[in-house]
């Protein structure tokens, strides 16, 4: 069940979703990896390790907020798009699942990198 403390950690993944995905011209080749590569990836990284190191709780827990985060932030630019023009974004589960695969491990690794650096210096 998500709380209002889990909300920060959704709206830092949000901001990075829908700075990502609002600020893309998908009309273009490879647009579409250069945000995911580029702005997605290193943006569920740093929220990630923000987002721990001010909770300091459960650094699983973190990183699947921030993944939620993001896609949250990337649906709503692809529901945004389908209502404007039904047609476009035909492979959504797809490009969903591919966001999935390249955040979800990013979020992962910040998250359990500073709980690491934490566990090592001794602040738990």
């Amino acid at each position: 069940m998500i709380q209002k403390k889990h909300l920060p950690s959704i709206a830092l993944g949000f901001v990075v979703g829908a700075i990502g995905y609002w600020t893309a011209d998908f009309s273009e080749k490879g647009e579409f990896s250069r945000v995911i590569y580029s702005i997605l990836g290193p943006g569920a990284f740093i929220c990630s390790v923000i987002s721990f190191s001010l909770r300091k709780k459960s650094p699983g827990f973190i990183a699947l907020l921030i993944s939620f985060g993001i896609l949250l932030g990337m649906l709503s630019k692809i529901l945004f798009d389908i209502v404007r023009d039904s047609s476009s974004h035909n492979l959504l589960p797809f490009e969903l699942l591919l966001g999935l695969v390249i955040v979800l491990p990013a979020a992962f690794l910040g998250s359990f990198l500073v709980w690491g650096i934490f566990q090592i210096a001794g602040k738990n």
